[in-house]
């Protein structure tokens, strides 16, 4: 045993960086592990965080920095929301209390964060893509480092893993991906893929088989047989190893060395396998089955619901204040719409790349499991296949984080907006979010808004997204983006009677005098809260729910931009470069030269950087987008002269 102190969590306090692990001997990293697990629990109750995940790769994240020396060694971690104990062994474990916090530790990997964080990691599949990059450039510039990539099951039914993996096994390169088979992304996993890897699992009696053939052929060729029947004994052999069910077989057909099952939790058969595969120069797979929410009942009961936690999201009690009820957010309002909908519209589908979950549409696809389609983490094959059923017939609504939508926009463009394709797009997470710069929701506007045919939209409340997407479905006239925040909605939310709205008008809110707020989507709330600060300092502005992003509502910009007295202040929660209030001044551009001078306009919304993690009211008011931060714009504008 190791000289160190046994005390509660008297491992981890010893562990300053990776290298202390190398003196723990398997008691003591099996110790070290629960003290892990009841450190996350603990510190993710506080934070908030992603649960499930972290618990379950423990042992597989002490065994890579066991074996590898990072930050000399690269180890790429996918999404990297599953890389807590990675962090806590990398000098950052004093800092866990800030782990997503606004400027505290990034709940995914990034360079800027640590040496240890190889690459940034915030959207699936990619680790295998940036491990063949890597070693490309590692033997091309002379160098003997290892490279690691650690990629879900559930990452591997991206299209982008698979593309790493077909190109990995032509050039092969020296790369070991480790493959943490859980059956889980957010939601358990669905496919052929998936399917095949639980075959995998079940046909453990192969590898003893595929012992005995290689230890019969290294007899065989200790024989001195003709060459003739060397041949046919080499083809009969090749041909029993075909007719198995192999562990592996794709991996391997496809030129990657495939290892296991191994047991993911099983600290010494991890050690022993990433010991036995390390040194070798052919590119490796090696398959470790593990349990999301590892070591933590109620994660191991509901991993989906302990995947990500909310602070005080893992207490085994509820607080009496609790006791009220839940807030409606707009993810919920997008759903029970969608579902009213399915009721009068039988051609009405629903489409999610793996995001039932968050998005809420788990509750659609109970109530209409044929019409509910969850294709994975395949972003571009879930536009794709939209835009398939929109032209033969059906109407597909996509629900998908804005984030992961930019993932697939040349198909947007390509195979939905050209044939003016009826496929509803419901933009989750349109906006500001506390994940980070991988995560912001603030691009939307401008990617899409660019793209001819499609028709961007965002509501100011629920009662008008139920509208948006009603009028959008029934109408089904071409493609149609509509965006709303991660938050909950304003006021009293019923689900009453449907009501078709013409959503290319905007809508004046509040008459006022000298300057007009033009307010996009959900910064119509931050505006209306807004005025009662501007009353108070003698400014009393129009405002008004720009609604529509394209097409821009052309006739009351007209008005507008015929009153040279006045000021036109956009607004949104976006990027500045190319979203609402570009759309507004390129418009503007094009009718100057009239004899009638126009008003100034003022353009508020993201600068031109990428946005740090913290909560969603802590990034508005960071970003000038909070309501008194709108009211000091305003106010401190310049006086007409």
């Amino acid at each position: 045993m190791s000289t160190m102190l046994q005390s509660r969590s008297s491992f981890l306090d010893a562990i300053i960086g990776p290298a202390d692990l190398k003196r723990l001997d398997s008691d003591e990293l099996r110790s070290l592990s629960e003290e892990i697990r009841e450190e996350i629990v603990q510190s993710v109750s506080r934070t908030g965080g992603h649960l499930s995940s972290n618990l379950g790769i423990v042992e597989i994240t002490l065994a890579l920095h066991y074996v590898f020396n990072s930050p000399s060694d690269k180890i790429l971690w996918d999404v990297g929301h599953q890389a807590y104990v990675h962090k806590m062994l990398t000098g950052r474990r004093s800092r866990f209390n800030t782990l997503r916090q606004h400027k505290g530790l990034s709940g995914f990997v990034s360079p800027s964060e640590s040496e240890h964080d190889a690459f940034i990691a915030g959207h699936s599949s990619t680790a295998a893509s940036v491990a063949v990059g890597m070693a490309i450039a590692r033997d091309y510039l002379g160098q003997d480092h290892k490279v690691i990539a650690v990629v879900g099951d559930g990452g591997l039914t991206g299209g982008m893993a698979l593309e790493a993996i077909n190109h990995l096994g032509h050039i092969q390169r020296n790369v070991l991906i480790i493959l943490n088979d859980n059956e889980m992304s957010i939601s358990e996993n669905v496919g052929g893929w998936s399917q095949y890897m639980k075959r995998i699992k079940q046909t453990f009696f192969y590898n003893d088989i595929k012992k005995r053939i290689d230890e019969i052929e290294i007899q065989l060729d200790d024989m001195k047989l003709r060459p003739a029947i060397r041949e046919l004994i080499s083809a009969v052999k090749h041909k029993a190893k075909e007719r198995f069910d192999t562990p592996g077989i794709v991996f391997e057909k496809l030129g990657i060395n495939y290892t296991g099952p191994v047991d993911g939790h099983d600290i010494e058969a991890v050690v022993s396998a990433l010991e036995e595969l390390k040194d070798r120069s052919a590119p490796q797979i090696l398959h470790l089955i593990t349990q999301k929410g590892k070591g933590y009942a109620p994660a191991e009961q509901d991993a989906i619901k302990y995947h990500g936690v909310s602070p005080s999201g893992v207490e085994k009690y509820e607080p009496a204040q609790l006791c009220r009820p839940k807030e409606t957010t707009y993810s919920e309002v997008f759903t029970d719409s969608l579902i009213d909908l399915a009721k009068i519209e039988p051609r009405l589908v629903a489409i999610t790349p793996a995001t039932a979950e968050g998005s809420g549409l788990v509750k659609f696809g109970t109530l209409y499991p044929e019409r509910f389609f969850d294709v994975a983490i395949c972003e571009q094959h879930a536009v794709t296949m939209a835009a398939g059923m929109a032209k033969a017939g059906l109407i597909p609504v996509v629900s998908i984080y804005s984030t992961f939508l930019q993932r697939a926009i040349d198909q947007v463009i390509n195979d939905v907006s050209i044939l003016n394709l009826p496929v509803i797009f419901a933009i989750d997470r349109g906006g500001l979010v506390e994940d980070g710069e991988t995560h912001q929701g603030v691009f939307d506007i401008g990617y899409l808004r660019s793209i001819p045919n499609l028709t961007v939209i965002a509501p100011k409340d629920a009662s008008e997204l139920r509208n948006m997407v009603y009028t959008a479905v029934m109408e089904s006239r071409g493609p149609v983006a509509v965006r709303f925040p991660r938050d909950t909605v304003s006021g009293l939310y019923e689900r009453g009677q449907f009501e078709k709205i013409d959503y290319s008008r905007w809508e004046e809110l509040q008459s006022g005098s000298g300057i007009v707020l033009l307010a996009y989507g959900a910064m119509v709330k931050a505006a209306q809260a807004a005025l009662p600060i501007l009353g108070k300092l003698g400014v009393e502005p129009t405002l008004i729910n720009a609604r529509s992003c394209k097409p821009l509502d052309t006739k009351l910009l007209e008005q507008l931009l015929c009153d040279s007295t006045s000021k036109i202040v956009t607004i949104e929660e976006g990027c500045l470069a190319g979203g609402f209030g570009s759309a507004v001044l390129e418009y503007a551009a094009s009718k100057r030269g009239r004899a009638v001078a126009q008003p100034q306009i003022f353009c508020l919304g993201i600068a031109d950087h990428f946005v740090e993690h913290g909560s969603r009211n802590i990034l508005l008011e960071a970003n000038g987008l909070s309501p008194g931060k709108i009211a000091d714009f305003v106010a401190s504008l310049p006086q007409q002269s």
